[in-house]
């Protein structure tokens, strides 16, 4: 480790008390995507950070939604710092240990919506490159910061973005999100990939009003219909039956299945499973983490018809919706999704009675695990006298195609730390991963411009 990292790091060791205090402000600032809440102030904090704390260039970006901060500082092999600041709305209300943008600590750990997806991470990071230009006076490489408002909406600027600032971009060393790995503590993960997604919902009407039960005989239920097609679709024991799009999968490969131990080391079966309180899994073993990571699923998020309140009400209901999510793996696409679901439709004689309207819609993303970005992941990790896992992909979804395939651009997420109930009341994350996360974004730096040669950094 040479000795300007190491400088850096105890500096962040001796900050640690104001690095967990600013994180647990910025914490404080409320940022709701869906209500719009804090979004224009927590916007304008990150870009009067850049320009004021870094020494940077930043303004906001708009293209019809929230706004993206971009800018940019230093010189050298450039790295794109995505991240995002917009969160999940915080009910039900109740169910909250503390105030949700409180962030106080109980147990070790902050206690706040955002904590870990991802206002902690992304703050802790910032914080980093702040603490290596106080340490070093300037960057070895150029970050270019695109950190967006509307992530937990489906990014629908983030498109837009790329066509506009594309050319900006490509040619990027890598791009970085950093975010807390440690599902087991002590067990980081350098993650390359994720599936796609698609979210739509389905809506069956039949009358203008809820009809007497009575004429039941007489009537097309559209509760009956939604239910068809989800059975179709779904076997509660048996799981998806989607097989145009089982033919259509690659994964795993024999790459992927290289890494499948370093996927159950990291993300083990049974803590998910006792985190959610599942008593009845339908995969066991290795068939679980190949199903979970590598295959494409269906999903029923939501379903509502009818009358469900005290007492009785006979009726046959006027509409019923039911709301499913897709996730994508390799050679798999949206449209392969939309088309196969309205044969589905067709097959089941019902498509002039279902109606499709899609949410949200992204292809799947992944890096290979040669690409000279991830050895610059795995060389910062070892800096810190740390071994990280390599997880080809994640079955979450994000925007990272974006990135990696529409710019050619390889992307990690990743850093140390570890938090939890993303999405979810009481989430939180561990007060010892805010240094960690701003050590591992000052090590990442310094690998990146310390690869010995432009081969290394593959140019």
């Amino acid at each position: 480790m040479g000795g300007g990292l190491d400088s850096i790091l105890r500096s962040i060791e001796s900050d640690r008390d104001r690095l967990v205090g600013e994180v647990r402000s910025f914490l404080r600032m409320p940022s709701i995507s869906a209500t719009g809440e804090g979004i224009e102030d927590v916007a304008g904090f990150l870009a009067e950070f850049i320009r004021e704390r870094l020494g940077g260039w930043a303004t906001l970006l708009r293209y019809g939604g929230h706004p993206i901060v971009y800018g940019s500082v230093g010189r050298g092999p450039i790295v794109i710092f995505y991240n995002m600041y917009d969160v999940q709305p915080v009910e039900p209300l109740d169910q909250w240990r503390h105030p949700p943008f409180a962030a106080e600590i109980e147990d070790g750990k902050i206690i706040a919506r955002g904590a870990y997806n991802t206002k902690g991470a992304l703050m802790a990071s910032l914080l980093g490159v702040e603490e290596y230009i106080k340490s070093m006076g300037d960057l070895p490489v150029k970050l270019v910061f695109v950190i967006e408002g509307e992530e937990e909406l489906g990014s629908p600027s983030m498109p837009k973005f790329i066509e506009d600032k594309g050319g900006e971009l490509r040619g990027a060393f890598m791009t970085y999100f950093a975010f807390p790995t440690e599902r087991v503590p002590g067990k980081p993960a350098v993650i390359l990939g994720n599936k796609g997604i698609v979210f739509l919902e389905l809506k069956c009407r039949v009358s203008r009003l809820d009809i007497h039960s009575s004429f039941s005989r007489g009537i097309v239920n559209p509760a009956a219909v939604l239910s068809r097609v989800v059975s179709h679709l779904i076997d509660p024991l048996e799981g998806p039956r989607i097989p145009w799009l089982e033919e259509k999968t690659v994964t795993p490969t024999e790459e992927d299945l290289k890494y499948l131990d370093d996927i159950m080391d990291a993300f083990p079966r049974e803590e998910v499973l006792e985190m959610y309180g599942v008593s009845r899994p339908r995969l066991d073993g290795r068939d679980w983490y190949i199903g979970v990571f590598f295959k494409p699923t269906v999903n029923v998020d939501g379903f509502e018809s009818g009358y469900m309140g005290p007492g009785t009400k006979t009726i046959i209901p006027a509409e019923a919706r039911a709301r499913l999510d897709f996730r994508l793996v390799p050679n798999i696409e949206p449209d392969d999704v939309i088309g196969g679901l309205r044969e589905v439709l067709e097959r089941l004689g019902l498509q002039d009675l279902v109606d499709i309207e899609v949410h949200d819609a992204y292809t799947w993303s992944k890096t290979s695990p040669s690409s000279p970005a991830v050895k610059a992941a795995v060389r910062a990790y070892q800096m810190l006298g740390m071994k990280p896992r390599i997880v080809p992909m994640i079955p979450g979804s994000a925007p990272s195609y974006l990135f990696t395939r529409r710019l050619g651009i390889p992307m990690v997420d990743t850093a140390p730390g570890h938090g939890g109930r993303a999405h979810a009341p009481n989430e939180y994350i561990t007060v010892e991963s805010i240094p960690r996360i701003a050590a591992y974004t000052a090590s990442l730096i310094h690998a990146v411009s310390s690869l010995e040669s432009a081969e290394d950094r593959g140019v």
